[in-house]
């Protein structure tokens, strides 16, 4: 059920900043949704503004394994999350030390609440670079 999906703007891997992406794998039923999103990103930012911000530093998106210390499968196996810049937005950081935290990120995550994508640094402090499309159990 994964679909190749063309991104609205390019990424650069959190890995290799060098190398850029154009298109990535996630779940059929969420590329609508994500496209959405990153194209609001886009229209509301802007490509100088995306690279400031490093909206465009790219985590992964569809990763086959569990969750980190745990039994059940992680949305990333499905291709249902999204991990963004995880550099300044470490797994345990809280709000008071992730970039994605601060005001001028705040458009970022209403475009992809606007589309039911659940952000983890939002909902429970910690995370802020992982969002995905699904409920936060």
């Amino acid at each position: 059920n994964q679909v190749m999906f063309d991104l609205p703007f390019p990424h650069r891997l959190s890995w290799d900043k060098r190398k850029v992406v154009h298109r990535i794998s996630c779940h059929q039923k969420v590329s609508d949704s994500l496209n959405n999103v990153l194209t609001n990103v886009l229209n509301h930012y802007g490509l100088e503004e995306i690279r400031r911000l490093r909206l465009d530093i790219w985590g992964g998106c569809l990763s086959v394994r569990k969750k980190r210390g745990g039994t059940s499968w992680s949305t990333h196996a499905w291709g249902i999350a999204m991990d963004y810049d995880p550099d300044h937005n470490a797994l345990r950081w809280g709000r008071d030390r992730a970039a994605f935290a601060r005001p001028e990120y705040d458009k970022w995550w209403e475009c992809w609440e606007k589309e039911g994508w659940v952000s983890l640094g939002r909902k429970k402090n910690y995370d802020w670079m992982h969002v995905q499309a699904a409920k936060i159990e």
